[in-house]
């Protein structure tokens, strides 16, 4: 469904979206909903086309520019929003021809979720350009993002990203720190390392797991952080069950076996019929609805 194509009735920069993925399309449809002049650029124009559906159950018929041409793309943005794959000697190479295509007051942002923003911004003239605005899937859907900061990136760049997520509805952490996945995606293989753990170690099944975050973790965390719970629940018996707890969790650091497991046999999750489940179609659609809706109403809930 079509969003809020005139948002605030003004006049807005224009959005130079690489990528047209899953993240880049959708990011696409976030900015034009918002009313912002957007161009998207792939080297394919197939993926533009598959590109170009999602766009439009995002944001309607609003004016996109689909473009094989980088600099056709960039040519008078005033924000760009990188969405390439995640290679560090690609991301430093589209940054280097970025810089020379794009208007020097632009806002340079890269939706990385493990390069890190230094990295990125090392061969630049003005490494203080780069941020990173890391979105989550669906991104139209998702309603928050992770402001990065790169070791020169300026305060400057990060308060402009903070009023164009603020301008698009977005709420923002801020990760002062150029640390490898951030904070979300930190948190999310933290409890992804024990619940693998509890499942090999045979302590419980995929599916208990699962409803373990899902019946009890997930609304308590929905209603308040970790951290918040804690104060809920009074320190001295954090710090009580702590020494008990902290010494028994997992500490492995490899990939866990599990998962290379199933990749080995090209289980890939949804996008291949099975992962730690098996999947149908009406299974995939369900899940993804079921998401969706959960968030958004979650996210209604949290408005003031």
């Amino acid at each position: 469904m079509a969003q809020d194509i005139n948002h605030k009735n003004r006049t807005r920069p224009k959005v130079a979206v690489l990528g047209a993925g899953t993240m880049g399309a959708g990011i696409a449809g976030v900015f034009a909903a918002k009313g912002y002049p957007v161009a998207i650029y792939s080297r394919s124009a197939e993926t533009l086309d598959k590109a170009r559906s999602r766009i439009v159950a995002i944001a309607g018929e609003a004016a996109v520019t689909y473009t094989t041409s980088m600099e056709d793309c960039v040519a008078g943005a005033g924000i760009v929003s990188e969405n390439l794959a995640e290679d560090v000697t690609l991301k430093q190479r589209v940054f280097g021809e970025i810089e020379a295509m794009a208007p020097v007051d632009c806002l340079l942002t890269t939706n990385t979720s493990s390069v890190p923003i230094t990295l990125i911004a090392a061969g630049l003239a003005r490494p203080e350009r780069v941020v990173g605005i890391h979105w989550f899937n669906p991104p139209a859907v998702m309603p928050l993002v992770e402001i990065v900061r790169g070791e020169k990136t300026s305060d400057e760049v990060v308060q402009r990203a903070r009023e164009l997520c603020a301008d698009i509805g977005k709420e923002v952490i801020e990760v002062k720190t150029d640390i490898a996945g951030f904070v979300v995606n930190r948190l999310q293989y933290a409890i992804l390392r024990e619940a693998l753990h509890l499942v090999e170690v045979g302590a419980a099944s995929i599916e208990d797991v699962d409803r373990a975050v899902e019946t009890t973790l997930a609304p308590r965390w929905s209603a308040a952080g970790p951290l918040r719970l804690m104060d809920l629940a009074g320190l001295d018996t954090v710090e009580k069950v702590s020494s008990i707890l902290m010494p028994a969790l997992d500490r492995n650091e490899a990939i866990p076996s599990l998962v290379s497991r199933l990749c080995e046999e090209g289980a890939f999750g949804t996008k291949s019929g099975r992962g730690f489940y098996d999947w149908t179609a009406e299974e995939i659609a369900a899940a993804i609805a079921r998401r969706d809706d959960t968030v958004r109403l979650l996210t209604e809930r949290r408005k003031p």
